[in-house]
């Protein structure tokens, strides 16, 4: 945690904080590329915005609701929405599931598969972000309910149907198991 002095100063929140961000970024945008700049954008508003921090004990919380934010501007628009119902969404899904992870999905597998990943991004943009607030970055649903400036109880509420959507998306195109630790796993359907 950095000093209260040290709050303003750019270069020490990035440093810090630099790492920490750009995983959850990665997480919802999936391209190390566009994280990479998501990350930069979201130092950027923070320095511009350092007046509006109320708490300085608060810092992580505050970076990651406008690393949040900035996600959710990138994601709305960049991908149209496509309804699981529709045979266009059901082919996306299994053609998402079917293909062979990435080496960098290989090397982050270590809570998820790069197949619950892949799903991941079928999920509408807020819930998406509470899910992987929660399970991937380990926050509470009080630390999420503050850090997006929500009701504790719609942040659980998001979290369940997240989930169910997460589900019906994997039971779409996948196969799913549980790991020896309970995390759920997924390898495509044949």
């Amino acid at each position: 945690m950095p000093l209260a002095s040290d709050t303003t100063d750019a270069g020490v929140l990035f440093n810090i904080y630099h790492d920490r961000i750009y995983r959850y970024i990665l997480h919802m945008v999936r391209n190390p590329g566009e994280a990479e700049d998501l990350t930069q954008e979201t130092f950027l508003r923070a320095y511009r915005r350092r007046d509006t921090l109320r708490d300085e004990q608060a810092v992580r919380g505050w970076l990651y609701r406008i690393a949040t934010h900035v996600c959710l501007d990138r994601l709305r628009q960049r991908r149209p929405n496509v309804s699981m119902d529709s045979k266009e969404g059901a082919s996306q899904v299994a053609s998402a599931v079917s293909m062979s992870p990435s080496v960098l999905e290989i090397t982050e597998r270590k809570e998820t598969s790069a197949c619950v990943q892949r799903c991941l991004d079928f999920l509408p943009d807020n819930y998406r972000a509470v899910i992987v607030l929660h399970e991937a970055h380990s926050l509470t649903a009080a630390e999420i309910a503050s850090l997006l400036g929500l009701k504790l109880t719609a942040v659980k509420m998001r979290l369940h149907r997240a989930r169910r959507m997460l589900q019906q998306v994997m039971e779409c195109g996948c196969a799913i198991s549980n790991d020896d630790r309970g995390v759920p796993v997924c390898q495509p359907k044949p």
